[in-house]
């Protein structure tokens, strides 16, 4: 069972940091052009369906979960862009409070999939 928690932060690290494009990189910073997030968030609602489903975890289940991620990674990501946008200092990297966002958005993030594993095993 850790073994399916594992691959699901797997799945989060590819759709965040390996499947990013510019254009979803640059929607994200200030969370008002939607469809580059929504796609992005779509990435990441594929691969944890897909390890899901691999995981032989039922269809439906499986699409229960992927909508959460779905809509979750969307809402996470666009209010992080858009508080960016609203205040500068959280968009300057030099600074620490752009660093408490990130974190708290990583684990927001995170906290979703410990919930997608957890429901994944209570069922």
């Amino acid at each position: 069972m850790t073994v399916l928690f594992i691959v699901l932060l797997v799945c989060h690290y590819l759709a965040d940091f390996c499947l990013t494009s510019p254009v979803m990189i640059r929607a994200k910073a200030d969370g008002r052009n939607v469809w580059p997030i929504l796609l992005h968030a779509s990435v990441h609602a594929f691969l944890i369906g897909l390890c899901l489903l691999l995981w032989g975890i039922s269809w439906k289940l499986v699409l229960l979960m992927m909508l959460a991620e779905l809509v979750t990674h969307f809402l996470i990501d666009t209010g992080k862009g858009r508080l960016t946008a609203r205040y500068p200092t959280l968009a300057d990297q030099q600074r620490k409070p752009y660093w408490m966002l990130y974190g708290f958005d990583q684990f927001l993030h995170l906290l979703v999939i410990v919930i997608i594993w957890q429901c994944s095993m209570t069922y």
